[in-house]
């Protein structure tokens, strides 16, 4: 099935003194975009995180908040750091001159904002605590994904199966135009007045017919479009793919529209182009 490149997400999870929050949003991006606000003071979760936002997504801009926290023991002692304090205060500082506030941060702002944290001699490493939560993130966020791509899907079918329409109704008017052309050059050539080999004019016309005729072209818009019904339900990420088949149905569709020289076919080519048009915008979301 298919797989959107929008989604949201979050995680929780909780363990060996600490409490994790995880919240995921992606974005379209033709490739892979991480962007992580990291935790100031541990810069390893970056990474950390990055390396399984790769291994979850192939495309998209994903962008990752993190809040970590520590959970105190009952009757545990808490304590200020220093490093947590400096960084807070830099902060409050920041907003008091952003906004010409009159007072300067105080204690209880520092309280309330969680600088006041559990004294722990022997602190257990966060990781796994964070990765917990990142895990339930990312699957939120793909089954986020994984819904939209299923409504993208039946749009794109929709879509597909007008521009199918459209070829047929070419098709269906082939065998007219073929006639007309052959009849005006049958009659251009009599009012010449002049003798001509009738196997030799029959040769001549039959060349001009195939040089306007666009039947490779139309199964070659038909491979296309069975190429892409197909991929519709795979399970790997077939985007670019799909974008890629846009241009080619595009491509063909141009040479068609070239090669015409009739009104009603000319009038079907646009609106192959406008539906191709609305395929290519569609498929942008696809991952």
């Amino acid at each position: 099935m298919l797989s959107s490149m929008t989604g949201f997400g979050m995680g929780t999870a909780s363990g060996s003194g600490w409490r994790a929050e995880v919240a995921l949003r992606t974005l379209n991006n033709r490739f892979l975009s991480v962007r992580v606000r990291a935790l100031h003071d541990r810069p390893q979760v970056q990474v950390q995180v990055e390396e399984a936002i790769k291994r979850a997504f192939k495309r998209g801009e994903v962008g990752v908040s993190i809040s970590l926290e520590r959970e105190a023991s009952p009757g545990e002692r808490k304590v200020f750091s220093e490093e947590t304090v400096e960084s807070y205060l830099a902060g409050l500082k920041q907003v008091v001159e952003w906004f010409s506030l009159p007072d300067e941060p105080t204690l209880s702002d520092l309280i309330a904002m969680g600088a006041l944290q559990p004294a722990s001699s022997d602190e257990e490493d966060p990781a796994p605590i964070i990765d917990e939560a990142l895990q339930e993130a990312i699957a939120a966020t793909r089954a986020a994904r994984d819904t939209e791509g299923e409504h993208l899907a039946g749009e794109i079918d929709r879509i597909l199966d007008g521009i199918a329409s459209l070829i047929a109704q070419v098709e269906e008017r082939l065998p007219d135009v073929q006639r007309e052309l052959r009849s005006r050059m049958q009659e251009k050539i009599a009012s010449l007045a002049v003798d001509v080999d009738p196997s030799r004019m029959e040769m001549e016309i039959a060349l001009v017919v195939e040089r306007y005729d666009v039947q490779e072209e139309i199964a070659r818009l038909r491979g296309h479009i069975e190429r892409a019904r197909s991929l519709l339900s795979s399970n790997d990420p077939v985007g670019k793919e799909l974008d890629f088949l846009s241009q080619e149905m595009l491509r063909e569709v141009n040479t068609l529209g070239s090669k015409s020289r009739d009104l009603a076919i000319n009038g079907l080519v646009i609106d192959m182009k406008l539906a191709i048009n609305a395929f290519k915008e569609q498929v942008q979301n696809v991952e």
